[in-house]
């Protein structure tokens, strides 16, 4: 019989090469870390890649929204500590405001009241009526984050303060576009979503952050998205504040007499300087 090499059982397979020590961990961690990644959404597709075209979808879905008012808790951190308060706002389109804020009994605490380029602001504790212009300064006294009284108003209705500059970019981010615009020194950055409703915002001067805004939990509210939740955050003033809506009517007719403040009886009035601390 012939010594020569045993021939293959029939059926029988050839042994696969083995792969190198290491290769299935690798892959295996590769397929773990893939499973791991976000995965970033498409921004929605009715919104223009263009960025002048885009700026002009933000404008418009802001002037969906004319008026606001409801009830809203608000929460402040800063240097000199955190807390909240109950309050009672209303906004109307460009400059009109009310802020009135109450204690855990619903007793008021203070009203701030800005009727175009006059500001009226009552601490109902010290029975102390300030009058002086609606600058940011002024607001500032009650309000945390200084700002002119027609931004806060429009944050209030449900969007940000758009900067006057130039659109330079449309760029996709996790569901929506980032708008940014330039003016001199000072960079805004919008993520703009669903319906051109702005969800965040940024705007730096010579590459600081002032301000950031993020607008969450929209639901159609007036022919509009609406948020139901703002964050506010000044980084150069280690300042946040967040502002949760409990109750919310929009584009109704608002009684005027909420923008003004007539002085209570045995209130001392007090003349604000626009330029005071």
């Amino acid at each position: 019989m012939s010594q020569g090499r045993r021939p293959a059982r029939p059926g029988r397979a050839a042994t696969p090469a083995r792969r190198p020590p290491g290769a299935a961990a690798l892959a295996l961690g590769l397929l773990l870390l893939s499973a791991c990644l976000p995965r970033l959404r498409p921004p929605p597709p009715e919104l223009p890649l263009d960025p002048a075209a885009l700026l002009a979808e933000v404008r418009a879905a802001q002037a969906r929204v004319q008026t606001v008012q409801g009830e809203a808790r608000v929460v402040v951190e800063g240097p000199q500590g955190s807390g909240g308060v109950d309050q009672f706002l209303a906004a109307e389109k460009p400059g009109r405001l009310r802020v009135e804020s109450h204690d855990f009994f619903g007793n008021v605490l203070s009203v701030l009241a800005v009727d175009g380029p006059e500001l009226f602001l009552y601490d109902a504790r010290e029975r102390v009526l300030y009058r002086g212009a609606a600058s940011a300064a002024n607001v500032a006294r009650l309000v945390p984050v200084a700002l002119p009284p027609a931004d806060l108003v429009t944050v209030l209705c449900g969007s940000a303060p758009v900067l006057d500059g130039l659109p330079l970019d449309a760029s996709p981010v996790d569901g929506a576009l980032r708008l940014t615009l330039k003016r001199g020194d000072e960079a805004q950055r919008l993520d703009v979503g669903a319906g051109a409703a702005v969800l965040r915002a940024r705007l730096s001067r010579l590459g600081a952050v002032s301000l950031e805004l993020d607008l969450t939990g929209h639901r159609p509210l007036g022919g509009a998205a609406l948020p139901t939740q703002l964050a506010a955050r000044a980084p150069l003033q280690r300042t946040a504040l967040t502002l949760r809506w409990k109750s919310l009517e929009v584009n109704a007719p608002l009684d005027p007499a909420l923008f003004r403040l007539a002085p209570p009886d045995g209130a001392r009035v007090v003349d604000l300087d626009a330029t005071a601390p």
